[in-house]
């Protein structure tokens, strides 16, 4: 894919961590846009990480609005076990799919199956399960945690994040405009469409 077309495509940045993250890939996916995809690996470097968890009344709620936003989309839900997991195995295995053309469909299925099913998305076999059910057949567990290809397009990555101010997840950037948490994405996919939205 050329520079040109990478650059005209929003940006769509999200996280395995982030039940939200999932209901904005689902609706990138079901509006059938081509976005390029970037896993959110944390905030720039000059801004501190804010972990909704850490505040009691903000999980509590979370807790509720999680389980509606995902039963609005009808969508099944099961609390990841463990909750927090390292996420690099998974975030490289998406980076080796993206780049083999199958991004979306690994990101939702490694989505899927952390808050949908519940699974450790660190464990290569879960990872390998999602690359099943992505249609991808190029996951290699050893083949991806050695590929220096894919340490450079994190790394790339990590400066999308730094370039675009993104502060969590999901978040869009689409020319100026920037759109934070599935529910704007709403907005996003009505904006893309008027004709009174700069671009």
């Amino acid at each position: 894919m050329d520079d040109t077309h990478t650059q005209d495509r929003p940006r769509c940045y999200f996280a395995f961590r982030s039940p939200y993250s999932r209901l904005g890939l689902h609706k990138v996916a079901k509006a059938g846009v081509d976005a390029e995809l970037i896993a959110f690996t944390g905030p720039p470097e000059d801004a501190p990480f804010a972990d909704p968890t850490a505040n009691r009344y903000k999980l509590a709620y979370y807790r509720q609005d999680v389980l509606r936003m995902t039963w609005r989309m009808s969508l099944p839900i099961a609390p990841p076990d463990p909750f927090d997991v390292d996420f690099t195995a998974a975030n490289r295995a998406f980076v080796a799919a993206d780049r083999d053309g199958f991004g979306l469909a690994m990101a939702l299925a490694l989505s899927d199956a952390r808050w949908g099913e519940g699974k450790n998305i660190a464990d290569p076999a879960v990872i390998a399960e999602a690359a099943g059910s992505a249609g991808w057949t190029g996951y290699d567990a050893d083949a991806v945690a050695g590929d220096g290809g894919i340490t450079a397009i994190l790394t790339a990555h990590r400066a999308k994040i730094a370039e675009d101010g993104v502060f969590g997840v999901p978040f869009i950037v689409e020319g100026p405009n920037k759109y934070w948490g599935q529910d704007r994405f709403d907005i996003w996919l009505e904006e893309r469409t008027s004709t009174r939205v700069p671009r």
